[in-house]
C-alpha cells in the first residue's frame, strides 16, 4: 500500500510540474505574441528577431 501510495504522489508531481510547464510555455507565447503586436504597431517590424535555430542544419 505504501509504495502504491508514493507512486501516486510521484505521478501527480509529474503531472504538477508539466502543468506548470505548459502554463510557463502559455505565458511566453502571450508575451511573445504581445511584443510582436507593439513593435507592429509601432512600426518597427523592420527589425526581425535573430532565428539562430532556425539556420543551424538539422542533426539526425
Amino acid at each position: 500500500m505504501e509504495r502504491q501510495r508514493k507512486e501516486e504522489e510521484r505521478y501527480q508531481e509529474l503531472e504538477e510540474r508539466q502543468r506548470q510547464k505548459e502554463e510557463a510555455m502559455r505565458k511566453k507565447k502571450a508575451e511573445e505574441e504581445e511584443e510582436r503586436l507593439k513593435q507592429k504597431l509601432l512600426g518597427k517590424n523592420k527589425s526581425r528577431p535573430k532565428l539562430s535555430f532556425a539556420l543551424t542544419p538539422n542533426k539526425c
